[in-house]
């Protein structure tokens, strides 16, 4: 008995080992204190109860029968002691499938030091195993074995996920090294994703040519710093390399490239820790100071940046002349941050928002040597369209979602270049207000409407108002005043819905209170906020313009569901139920639940693609033909 039951559990062991795959050297090498106690005192129960039992069943003397009663009982200990080591292995998967889901909860995983989440959601799922980082995959610490995944690289440091157990505790198992093969996969895979997501980031957000951030960069850290450092002032520095065109008509663009890489460079010397730098146009560069201390120290800085910028430029052509001009602009705790983003409009040049592909610099050199004829100049196309009068409007549809039909029209400018492609409303507006043209577009957009609105009001006679976007140029123009004022007398059953954006409202409030009013004062004349809700619009305007009508910004009605949007909205409608001849209109929406959401606060006016998409003039007029100013019951379509 003595010899035969240590002899019975080393086969359970080996036979154990052979179907797991366990190397029974590397077993015996990396024993475990704990399991050899187990088991001994597993044998001695054997070798002390199998006889006890043997006598208290009174079996007799007879050798086959007692031999085959000890045999059976050797094979009940035998199947005993595969059970409990199979129910261990079970449990043993079970806490390896709950590491991989712990990491697998985890996903995606943090850009920092994603490996210490890994290691994290593994050591919750193991117990009496310590899941750690380590740097070598040869430790050798007594009384301690280890294991380890395949080397995790991140470039400049390779590492290695690693198991620890003492000899007290429970020996390795196949699936430990599952786990660890496993989560070292997900996470080298996470590092490469992260990686090349950087990478990617980078890339967009910085300026091939001079090395800068690009103009998406620059407004998506003006607006961070919007919320992050509402009560720090903040500079934004603006440097114009002047007669760039000049210098790639005399010289070529090779060496304007030249000029405004070396103008970029010189400018990064000097850029303090607390600043970005920012290419925001084709000639102009716009530093972001942060946490600024001294507006004085701010001017000294943007003396210095532009004395360096200016010196000479020398290039394979010889010394080219280089001239910078340069503007400040500073947050103040009356405007915040609307006084910046409104200068950032109007240092625009080429927006990346624009579908268009605009290119500069190095790019519109390789596509003029290879001959694609793909770039162009935006400026030209829009100045162009602007004199030649070959601009087109889209009409957006505004509709009272309680009574399902359509009230008013918005307008969207179009502007195409020869091959068809589309210059972006905001480009279009931004742009247009730098070449001093916007008064010319603003007009160009009303005859348009006056024309396109009496072909429709032979089909829909109920539809009589028209909005328009302004940027502010035109509130101080004569002109667009006596035309205004001429059209209201020859169109009396049409009304024009003026929409102010943040630039205009800024223009407003500092310089033509008087011809605001009066434009207030002409019959069929309503003046209204567009991008109501965000910080971007000065919401202050309701109490210092005869406002008659606000247009919720799309971000706003999108997130209707956050309290805080939801708030603003409601006190917006509060302000048009005291005055009767204010009204709200939700614009952006995309879904019936937001619908239902302004019928819940009181709403009525909602302008989005839910039920209609932006028309032409023809589209429209085939739409009203068909189906009057009614809304289509079906079920809505997606957004386009």
């Amino acid at each position: 008995m003595t010899v035969a039951v240590p002899i019975i559990r080393l086969i359970c062991d080996i036979v154990t080992f052979f179907f797991v795959q366990i190397p029974i050297r590397k077993a015996m090498r990396e024993y475990s204190l704990s399991h050899i106690l187990a088991m001994a005192l597993a044998d001695l129960m054997a070798i002390v109860w199998i006889p006890e039992i043997l006598e208290f069943a009174n079996i007799g003397s007879d050798t086959a029968t007692v031999l085959s009663v000890f045999m059976l009982a050797l094979i009940a200990y035998s199947l005993l002691l595969m059970t409990v080591d199979t129910m261990s292995r079970l449990t043993r998967s079970r806490s390896a499938l709950k590491c991989i889901a712990n990491v697998s909860d985890a996903l995606p995983l943090p850009n920092q030091v994603p490996e210490e989440t890994v290691v994290r959601r593994i050591n919750r799922g193991l117990t009496r195993m310590r899941c750690f980082i380590s740097n070598a995959n040869n430790l050798d610490k007594r009384g301690y074995s280890y294991r380890y995944s395949a080397p995790i690289s991140t470039g400049s440091r390779q590492y290695y996920l690693a198991m620890e157990r003492n000899i007290w505790n429970r020996p390795f198992m196949s699936t430990d090294e599952t786990i660890l093969l496993t989560c070292g996969e997900v996470l080298t895979e996470s590092l490469r994703v992260n990686k090349e997501v950087t990478l990617l980031r980078t890339e967009s957000e910085t300026d091939t040519l001079t090395g800068a951030l690009t103009y998406r960069a620059f407004i998506g850290h003006l607006k961070s710093l919007q919320t992050e450092n509402v009560h720090n002032l903040v500079a934004v520095v603006y440097f114009g390399v002047e007669h760039l065109r000049t210098v790639n008509e005399h010289y070529g663009r090779k060496i304007g490239n030249a000029v405004l890489r070396s103008v970029g460079m010189r400018l990064s010397q000097l850029l303090p820790g607390n600043a970005t730098l920012s290419r925001v146009n084709g000639a102009e560069f716009a530093m972001i100071v942060t946490d600024v201390t001294s507006t004085s120290d701010v001017e000294e800085l943007a003396t210095r940046m532009r004395n360096l910028a200016v010196m000479p430029v020398y290039t394979e052509e010889g010394e080219v002349s280089v001239d910078v001009s340069s503007s400040i602009s500073f947050s103040n705790a009356t405007d915040g941050f609307s006084v910046l983003l409104a200068d950032a409009s109007a240092h625009i040049y080429e927006s990346e928002s624009s579908n268009l592909p605009v290119v500069d610099g190095m790019t519109s050199t390789l596509a003029a040597q290879n001959g694609s004829g793909d770039y162009f100049n935006a400026s030209d196309v829009l100045r162009h369209a602007i004199e030649d009068n070959t601009i087109s409007v889209l009409y957006q549809p505004i509709f009272d979602v309680n009574t399902k039909r359509i009230t008013s029209l918005d307008t969207i400018v179009r502007v195409h270049d020869a091959k068809g492609r589309t210059l972006a409303p905001y480009f279009v507006t931004a742009e247009a207000h730098r070449l001093n043209m916007s008064v010319q577009l603003t007009l160009d957009v009303l005859e348009t409407c006056v024309k396109d609105m009496t072909a429709f009001r032979k089909v829909a006679p109920e539809l009589d108002i028209v909005d328009i976007c302004m940027n502010g140029s035109e509130l101080g123009a004569s002109i667009f005043h006596e035309r205004l004022e001429q059209l209201t007398h020859e169109q009396p059953q049409l009304r024009f819905g003026l929409q102010l954006g943040s630039h205009a409202i800024h223009v407003v409030h500092d310089e033509v209170d008087d011809e605001v009013a009066a434009l207030a004062a002409l019959p069929n004349v309503e003046l209204g906020l567009t991008n109501a809700g965000t910080t971007y619009s000065e919401v202050a305007a309701f109490a210092h313009l005869p406002l008659d009508f606000a247009r919720f910004d799309k971000t706003v009605v999108r997130d209707f569901r956050t309290p805080r949007a939801k708030q603003i909205m409601q006190r917006t409608l509060e302000i048009s139920r005291d005055n009767d001849a204010f009204h709200v209109v939700f614009d952006g929406v995309e879904s019936l639940d937001q619908v239902e959401f302004i019928r819940s606060i009181g709403g009525t006016l909602a302008e989005g693609t839910l039920l209609s998409n932006a028309m032409s003039a023809n589209e429209f007029l085939m739409r009203l033909e068909t189906m009057g100013t009614s809304l289509p019951e079906a079920a809505p379509r997606q957004a386009e």
